[in-house]
């Protein structure tokens, strides 16, 4: 018995030490915030986990109650300033190296892939791979896919219309942009539009949860979740199969332009090209889903927007049935402001984008002219939901509206959405040239449903039972968690 009762003294002085430092000794005992932060990252545990999500609310109300910087965990500080955006993620440069914190390596089990690499000059190495893949011109000749997809799209559309049954559309957007990048990274397969349910299984396996933020607290679950067999996408068979071709270039995918580089050939493992794969599915289906649907829902809720988009498109595309030129759509300043407004509002990525500055302190300075010095090493993020609607950079943050971009073009990319810096979002122009494609081709199709009249002008398309609560944000699962019970943005399809 005595011993036992020794043991737990000891117990009890650790965690007594651990607190004392935690509290008053460690470099970051200065950085405002409450202290039950500074003492136990159980705290952030408990809103993520148990709560759902929830903690990226609870630093939103440290930051109005400390200010703009703020310590959310007893090794992790964050920023909700815009002057600070460019410090804590420079441009890609071997003098300003920024690596990936431990708090977001966890949500990625796919360990080998470009995304969750922590190291600064490894993730350069692979990111140089991939990057010239989604440049603005790579991205350009993917238009034959991407309309294609669109015409798949409203193929099910038209159908869907002959039921006279409301739909969930954003099922219908995440097939499509799964199908595209799917295209692109891997070559042909069966399409998520062609499937009855749109490929429900593969995004039930992918739905992100209270589960989502185990493995930041939990570093031993994130490595379960990498052993989840790849067979699940079929991605190690897909893999194979592209090692073992030979495509004309027409039918090269990324994979086989990786396979063909001069990269090291570790790089060109099956097990690390599986993991970018899987990556490359998650990221470039899931993120864009949620704006698109956004697009929809607010567009058909605001009938001047509608207006003026279909105006817009009406000029460049004369005959609704022609495929959206990209660079035609460039043209149109009222689209792309829709598109900016939502990409800001609903943003891809919710989760902290903590980094760390091995090699230099990070200086914040504040208004008033007093510094705060974050010591190098610092694990620092900021949150992209809450730094979109910063009133520094956007009046009436908390309103959708697209003309603040037509009064102030510098507005443009302002948001974190993507990211910023040597880690931006690699699919970054992907993403934007799917937005309009789909935008372009849905709203120059249909027009708003008009209840007061017999007969309608053409295709239209209704709200049902939608409204604002079932497409904003409630909770942070790396990507937007909705409330509970929403069915997502419903639509009335009508082709009569």
């Amino acid at each position: 018995m005595p011993s036992f009762t020794a043991f737990g003294g000891v117990i009890i002085l650790y965690w007594v030490c651990v607190a004392i430092y935690r509290l008053y000794l460690s470099p970051l005992a200065k950085v405002p915030g409450p202290k039950i932060a500074a003492l136990t990252s159980w705290y952030a545990a408990y809103h993520d986990i148990w709560r759902g999500g929830q903690y990226v609310w609870i630093v939103e109300e440290m930051h109005r109650q400390y200010g703009p910087v703020v310590r959310t965990m007893p090794d992790v500080v964050h920023v909700n300033d815009p002057s600070f955006v460019d410090k804590l993620y420079p441009a890609q440069s071997p003098r300003a190296r920024r690596e990936r914190a431990e708090t977001v390596l966890g949500f990625f089990g796919q360990t080998l892939s470009v995304l969750p690499t922590r190291d600064h000059d490894l993730h350069r190495r692979r990111r140089a791979v991939l990057s010239r893949f989604f440049s603005k011109e790579n991205v350009r000749r993917l238009a034959p896919i991407i309309n294609e997809t669109l015409g798949d799209l409203l193929r099910r559309m038209e159908g869907w219309s002959r039921t006279d049954e409301p739909i969930n559309f954003n099922p219908a957007s995440r097939a499509a942009t799964k199908d595209v990048i799917q295209s692109y990274a891997l070559g042909e397969g069966e399409k998520c539009l062609s499937m009855e349910d749109c490929n429900a299984a593969f995004f039930e396996v992918l739905t992100p949860g209270r589960m989502t933020h185990f493995s930041v607290h939990f570093h031993t679950i994130a490595m379960a979740f990498q052993s989840l067999p790849p067979r699940i996408l079929d991605l190690t068979v897909k893999i194979e199969t592209i090692r073992g071709s030979e495509n004309d270039y027409e039918g090269k995918t990324i994979f086989h332009e990786i396979m063909e580089s001069d990269i090291p050939e570790s790089e060109k493992s099956t097990p690390r090209l599986v993991d970018e794969a899987m990556v490359l599915a998650i990221a470039g289906s899931d993120t864009t889903t949620m704006t698109l649907s956004a697009l929809v829902f607010h567009i058909l809720s605001d009938e001047s927007i509608f207006l003026r988009i279909r105006k817009g498109l009406e000029s460049v595309m004369p005959d609704a049935n022609q495929p959206p030129d990209p660079v035609k759509l460039d043209s149109l300043s009222y689209l792309n402001a829709t598109i900016e407004e939502a990409l800001r509002v609903y943003p891809s990525a919710t989760h902290r984008q903590d980094r760390v500055a091995p090699d230099e302190d990070l200086v914040f300075e504040y208004a008033d002219g007093r510094t705060l010095v974050l010591p190098a090493g610092t694990m620092v993020g900021m949150t992209a939901p809450l730094l979109n609607k910063h009133p520094a950079w956007f009046t009436e943050p908390h309103v959708f509206n697209p003309d603040r971009y037509i009064d102030d073009h510098k507005l443009f990319k302002k948001h974190l959405t993507f990211g910023k810096g040597g880690r931006q979002c690699l699919g970054m122009n992907l993403a934007y040239q799917e937005l309009q494609t789909f935008t372009a081709g849905i709203f120059r199709k249909y027009g708003i449903y008009d209840p007061k009249l017999k007969l309608q002008n053409g295709p239209t398309l209704e709200l049902f039972e939608t409204g604002i609560d079932d497409i904003r944000m409630q909770a942070d699962y790396v990507t937007i968690g909705l409330r509970p019970g929403s069915k997502g943005v419903r639509l009335r399809i009508r082709h009569h």
